[in-house]
């Protein structure tokens, strides 16, 4: 209960709780708060020890999620950090692999230096697949520490793809400036605004004074967004939208009220400039749905950068296409290299004296069919994709 409600350890010492346990059960003894606290570990350690050997025995690669934050009560920065993989029954799965306190400074080697540390922890830096970061220069700093760290052959493209940046991050930026280019200085002034007729309560007293006059029949209160939540932003505009008529009342009574800046740059460069840093792995992601293949990716660049130009972009992504199929393909290629050897080293000579010519052959076989056969890739999309289902769950497929 403490565990599944955020209860505070201390919760055990209160009078109340203690008085609620002896009522349910006389004879029940509450344990102390050490000793609620030595429990909780004791499960934490016997989950971590259940949840390796899942990864262990997991044949699929993991991705990585983190983010920092800091507690407004304590001024103190902590790392969360996330496990993402498709399990043996192909089930998305995810896991908090780490939530620690951060000390300053929360630079690019310490914040690597920590995901490093946690990586190894649960024996998962072999089998990375993408790190997700907000998109800051820390960040990008920071995957660069983490290449310097990690063996390149064993990341996907040699780590061409282990930075993902943040999508809801970057839309959320991108949105912002939208914003921006539509309404201009708009939005800066209706925030303004509600930052100027909500500082008081003598000011907002006035201002709802002022809504009362004129009959407005909403009992929304004006709230300021929050700069890195679009979403917010909405809210605080449509709220604003229904009292519009009292803010212009009030810019003619209220001299220290007036307009604010001047108009802001668009939203283009920004949108180019993030969309460069994550349409590839995306478009990866678009490829492999059945529903889309090469089709939606063609079919989306042409609308953006037009017919010309989006060829050179669309065979960007068909050539990491490949540039992937051709990696596993050599590590398949080794394995069943591995598996031959294996089986050549223990056959009895004198029962086949030819094994070896067995394994030489089918060496052969590969090295001759490997550039002219049709891979699963080429198979893939040549076939027709499938009708769009807003029910349809690429993990059953």
């Amino acid at each position: 209960m403490i565990i599944l409600h955020e209860y505070p350890l201390s919760i055990v010492e209160h009078e109340g709780f203690r008085r609620y346990s002896n009522s349910l059960q006389p004879l029940f003894k509450v344990p102390s708060r050490n000793t609620i606290r030595a429990d909780i570990f004791k499960m934490f350690e016997a989950e971590k020890h259940k949840f390796q050997r899942v990864l262990e025995s997991n044949s699929s690669r993991v991705a990585i999620t983190t983010d920092m934050w800091t507690a407004s009560n304590q001024k103190r920065g902590y790392m969360a950090i996330t496990a993402h993989f498709i399990d043996e029954s192909w089930v998305l799965q995810d896991r908090i692999i780490r939530f620690m306190y951060m000390p300053s400074p929360h630079d690019a080697e310490n914040l690597g230096d920590a995901l490093m540390e946690c990586l190894l922890d649960w024996n998962i830096e072999r089998k990375l697949l993408t790190l997700t970061l907000d998109n800051c220069s820390t960040n990008d700093a920071m995957v660069n520490v983490m290449l310097d760290k990690l063996d390149k052959s064993l990341l996907l493209v040699n780590g061409k793809l282990l930075h993902m940046r943040c999508a809801a991050h970057i839309l959320n930026l991108i949105v912002k400036k939208g914003l921006e280019n539509l309404f201009g200085s708009g939005v800066e002034r209706i925030r303004e605004s509600i930052s100027f007729w909500t500082a008081t309560p003598k000011r907002s007293e006035k201002f709802e004074e002022s809504v009362r006059h004129l009959n407005i029949p909403c009992s929304k209160v004006l709230s300021l967004d929050i700069k890195t939540r679009w979403n917010s932003t909405y809210l605080m505009l449509s709220t604003a939208l229904i009292y519009k008529d009292a803010f212009s009342r009030l810019r003619q009574r209220e001299p220290q009220y007036r307009k604010l800046g001047p108009k802001l740059p668009t939203m283009v460069d920004k949108f180019e400039k993030y969309w460069l840093d994550i349409h590839g792995i995306l478009a990866l992601a678009v490829v492999l749905d059945p529903r889309y293949k090469m089709d939606l990716v063609d079919f989306q660049f042409t609308r953006i950068y037009g017919k010309e130009e989006a060829q050179s972009y669309s065979k960007k992504v068909l050539d990491m296409c490949y540039d992937l199929v051709s990696q596993y393909q050599a590590i398949q290629s080794k394995e069943d290299d591995l598996d031959s050897f294996s089986n050549f080293s223990c056959v009895d000579e004198d029962v086949d004296p030819l094994s070896d010519y067995d394994m030489y052959i089918s060496i052969k076989k590969r090295s001759r069919s490997g550039p002219s056969k049709k891979t699963e890739m080429d198979l893939y999309l040549d076939e027709e994709v499938l009708p769009r289902n807003a029910n349809f769950d690429i993990l059953c497929w």
